[in-house]
């Protein structure tokens, strides 16, 4: 199962917050996690610690060197390299699964254009992508990636139950749920999840359960 996580990036700052919240936070604490951040200007070249260039062709903008990457991957060995990049495979629950079986993992975060591609294909085991749309570098992606990963390890939920429930684990998004008032603005809770009648309260989720 996957307990080990390291982040190269060139913001490790960024974890520093999200590390104390929630799950994380509770996974970190019982020692169920393991979390580092590799920060990638250790590893860049020369007085200034270059870690990006002009692209070889033209064209504009910056590329991550494939140098500063490759020797921070060496110095942080892991079971399985991941580069979050625009064209990777979309993240799914399949994907998540597959991740899992492994115990320790490096994301990489990508800035500016993007990596040089040599990179990818001297380290990359996966690529992966959370969505089509464009964010300024991979950190905000890595925290949600790690975030799908980790609450799947044991013990790290305070609910196991939770992870049965979830939309996307069997294929369905999840039903409506509702709390307090029982009336709010001429909006009412529907009577059955009142009745406390438990059979029909199943039958009314199962039948609100909507198919990806």
């Amino acid at each position: 199962m996957l307990s080990k996580y390291n982040v190269i990036t060139l913001f490790p700052n960024l974890f520093d917050e999200w590390i104390k919240t929630g799950i994380i936070s509770n996974g970190l604490d019982k020692n169920i996690l393991k979390f580092q951040t590799t920060n990638l200007r250790d590893f860049g070249i020369g007085n200034y610690k270059q870690t990006d260039d002009a692209p070889y062709g033209g064209g504009p903008g910056m590329v991550m060197m494939v140098e500063p990457l490759d020797n921070a991957i060496l110095n942080n060995k892991a079971d399985i390299n991941v580069f979050l990049t625009p064209s990777g495979s979309k993240l799914d629950e399949k994907s998540i699964k597959d991740l899992l079986a492994y115990e320790s993992i490096n994301i990489i975060c990508g800035r500016y254009e993007g990596f040089d591609q040599r990179i990818i294909d001297m380290h990359s085991d996966y690529e992966v992508s959370i969505g089509d749309a464009v964010v300024s570098g991979g950190e905000v992606p890595a925290m949600f990636l790690m975030e799908a990963l980790m609450r799947r390890v044991p013990g790290v939920l305070g609910n196991s139950e939770s992870l049965v429930n979830e939309s996307f684990t069997d294929g369905t998004y999840d039903f409506p749920v509702y709390t307090r008032p029982e009336t709010y603005k001429e909006m009412t809770v529907p009577e059955v999840l009142l009745s406390g009648n438990h059979k029909e309260i199943d039958n009314w989720k199962n039948n609100k359960l909507k198919d990806i």
